[in-house]
């Protein structure tokens, strides 16, 4: 008999045509596979019983990377004369793409050749095969062939065609194979006058010295541009104060932390409190960065993570941090923050870092692969409960989350003003971009129009329609209705909330009737506030907002962000709590001089002027964090939230068993912050405790008054360890289901996923 098989998923650039192919010849099968834009195909010929057993064995011990979602087969007519089974020639099919593959970490296999003196690729910087190395950023087009990949312009030396040919080695058919003999090139460029091409001379002499080096400059304490997989990173020696420090300044970094690479799981171990499931995420293929609460070992430089007890903390995933890592620099920690300007998108090409990066890097290491699809590193926030994605992207993106049903039209969501990342919703499938980024500046707006055109070409569809937010200033809303208009295509908007709350129930696949509590910084409201704690109802395509924070009066808008003081004024002022005015005006007016600032807000909450209402949750905690005095002015987003976390958790952790506390409203809980007899770290212990008690007590009654027993939590304040696992717990206990992002991030950088999810339900 003779059956044709069609197999979908991620199937390309994983080494799924060589797995295919080995496994065969262990059976008296004919046939062959190959590729289309669509699938795998596979035609086996011979008796019924070995074709079965062929399949069963083939999809049993698939290569690491791969995934089979779906499968169809069919009989059809033998080939007479047909000998042995063979890898056919990929072919052009219309239709849904086949999945993209990520990007991963450097396998073991490849790593044990890079120290093995007598490998050929002994130190090779490039080093790749079919389980492991660039995929998604290195394509071109599909299907997924050398000549699709910027690996084209690299013709194999007879080496490596002769592996890449061999359907017994470990790179037959891997794309990117290459070695010192036919590869891509290293070096070190000065940053005054960068060569941005490949010096001439043998390469192997090049890669070594460039490799030796930029392992010196980084003993020296100097800053390195590095370019990697996904794009440029920024990196120094992270125990080198005056290093990192440096670097800080030179980004205009203010206090956000930076990660750290690790050189590997025991170092990251003594630098982070990981538990066996954390380290297991950390080292996956995915390398994300991890952030966790220091460890017993941490003695990096304290300009890392002013202020926190957390690092982000990451492993080496390119064969290159591999070598600045080894030898003499095994024991050194490097600082590996995002090579770009403050807010602005990561730096992939030679000529765009020598631009942007100049005056921060002191030397550039260089190679000649080209990045066609830039990708930041993904991260994720180590909990005793679960994993959270605060950054979905590298190793990820662009694979899709499945939807609960199929998209009938093609529809591109655009997502939020910060953290952007896109959706394009297309059958059943939901293809999300890797971070992209704040879109406060044209070149962010640039690179959302590059990833568009690159989504869309790759899986060869047009939008029928466009979904962004609400808020009339967004550049993303701007970005939309241009796109709609120049396409002729529908433009739809969808409140922020209520696209972080469809963005849950699409993760996991649900339909069912669910109260979803949806809390964030800052939202545009239907009814023209900010919205930011709200309690929604959400039942299919139907949506209600059944109960929201109490609103208070934000004075300034995004002033009033960086400066949490203003948001404790507006509270005082709104909830009758004076004693809060008279302690924010002895520090803001008495001790930091601010007294005409101070006197204008004042003015403002009184007269209106200036002035909206918000039910925003993240703003509590900025206004909590300035009353306690931990935070009064802010230099990156969250940071006061981050700080006040951090008093809170260190509190805990040395009074373990403390008393839970029962808060009766929102007013008291602030009241509480008064109470100058208990330590700081207790009051903010307290806040969490009791937000996360009132949050859920008004979860609680909005479901059992419309009989659900499902919960959801979802936004930017999920993200808080300590608040969303007294929030989940105290639910939990109630015999309540409580959903939480577990592979899309709770923040805007999900956001894209629930507004495409509501285009298709019709819930906008």
């Amino acid at each position: 008999m003779r059956r044709a098989y069609r197999l979908r998923g991620v199937v390309q650039g994983v080494g799924f045509r060589p797995h295919v192919a080995k496994v065969a010849a262990a059976f008296a099968i004919s046939g062959f596979v190959g590729n289309d834009d669509e699938s795998v195909f596979i035609e086996a010929q011979g008796a019924a019983s070995d074709i079965e057993n062929f399949m069963t064995k083939m999809l049993a011990t698939l290569p690491p990377l791969a995934r089979v979602l779906h499968s169809a087969c069919q009989d059809i007519p033998e080939i007479e004369g047909e000998d042995g089974f063979r890898i056919v020639s990929s072919r052009r099919r219309s239709g849904t793409r086949t999945l993209i593959p990520p990007d991963t970490a450097t396998c073991p296999d490849c790593r044990q050749e890079m120290v093995d003196p007598n490998n050929r690729r002994y130190h090779y910087p490039f080093i790749t095969c079919t389980n492991c190395g660039p995929r998604a950023t290195i394509m071109r087009d599909l299907p997924y062939d050398r000549d699709t990949t910027t690996m084209v312009k690299f013709p194999m030396c007879p080496a490596c065609q002769a592996e890449y040919t061999d359907p017994k080695n470990r790179r037959y058919h891997a794309q990117p194979v290459s070695c010192f003999d036919c590869g891509p090139v290293l070096w070190v460029s000065d940053t005054k006058n960068p060569q941005l091409r490949p010096p001439a001379g043998d390469r192997r002499s090049l890669i070594s010295a460039a490799l030796s080096q930029a392992r010196a400059s980084l003993r020296r304490g100097e800053i390195l541009a590095v370019k990697g997989i996904g794009g440029f990173h920024l990196m120094c020696d992270a125990r080198n104060q005056e290093a990192v420090a440096r670097l800080r300044k030179r980004k205009n970094r203010g206090d956000k932390p930076f990660a750290v690479m690790a050189p590997s799981v025991k170092a990251a171990q003594a630098l982070a409190q990981l538990n066996a499931k954390q380290v297991t995420e950390l080292s996956s293929p995915a390398r994300p960065i991890v952030i966790a609460p220091f460890g017993k070992g941490y003695d990096l430089a304290p300009a890392v993570a002013p202020g926190l007890g957390d690092v982000g903390i990451l492993l080496p995933y390119a064969p290159l941090h591999l070598e600045l890592l080894s030898a003499e620099c095994t024991e050194m920690a490097l600082v590996a923050t995002s090579g770009n300007l403050a807010g602005e998108p990561l730096c992939f090409t030679n000529e765009d870092a020598f631009e942007r990066l100049s005056r921060i890097a002191d030397a550039f290491v260089f190679h000649d692969r080209d990045i066609h699809l830039p990708m930041e590193d993904s991260v994720f926030l180590a909990s005793a409960q679960v994993m959270i994605p605060s950054r979905r992207s590298r190793g990820y993106a662009p694979l899709p989350v499945a939807l609960p049903h199929a998209a009938t039209t093609p529809i591109l969501a655009v997502g939020g003003e910060l953290k952007n990342t896109f959706c394009l919703a297309s059958g059943n499938w939901a293809h999300i971009s890797g971070h992209i980024g704040d879109m406060g500046t044209l070149a962010s707006q640039e690179a959302l129009d590059r990833a568009v055109a690159q989504m869309l070409n790759f899986q060869h569809q047009q939008p029928k329609k466009v979904v962004c937010d609400l808020h009339p200033s967004y550049s993303t809303v701007s970005w939309a209705s241009r796109f709609a208009d120049q396409h002729g295509i529908e433009l739809v908007q969808v409140q922020h909330h209520v696209a972080h709350a469809y963005s849950l129930l699409a993760e996991h696949s649900r339909r069912d009737p669910a109260v979803i509590v949806a809390v964030d910084g800052t939202g545009y409201g239907t009814d023209s506030t900010i919205w930011g704690g709200e309690i929604l109802e959400i039942a299919g395509s139907d949506w209600h907002r059944r109960a929201h924070l109490p609103s208070f009066s934000l004075v300034g808008g995004d002033r009033a962000v960086r400066y949490p003081w203003r948001v404790a004024l507006g509270i005082a002022h709104d909830w009758n709590l004076d004693w809060i005015t008279q302690k924010i005006s002895a520090e803001i007016g008495d001790r930091q001089g601010k007294n005409a600032e101070l006197e204008l807000v004042k003015s403002q909450l009184n007269s209106g002027f200036g002035v909206v209402a918000t039910t925003s949750c993240g703003r509590l905690f900025d206004a909590a964090a300035a009353i306690l005095g931990i935070c009064t002015s802010v230099t990156y987003e969250a940071q006061a939230a981050m700080e006040l976390e951090y008093a809170a958790t260190s509190w805990a952790n040395r009074h373990i068993g403390a008393p839970s506390l029962r808060v009766n409203s929102y007013r008291e809980l602030f009241e509480m912050l008064g109470e100058d007899d208990r330590e700081v770290g207790e009051r903010a212990w307290q806040f969490h405790l009791g937000l996360a008690q009132l949050l859920g007590d008004q979860a609680r009654e909005s479901a059992d008054k419309a009989g659900i027993k499902t919960l959801g939590l979802t936004g930017g304040v999920a993200l808080n360890r300590l608040f969303s696992s007294n929030f989940i717990c105290m639910l939990h206990e109630g015999g309540y289901e409580v959903l939480t992002h577990k592979a899309v991030p709770p923040n805007d950088g999900g956001l894209c996923l629930g507004q495409a999810w509501a285009a298709v339900l019709g819930a906008c």
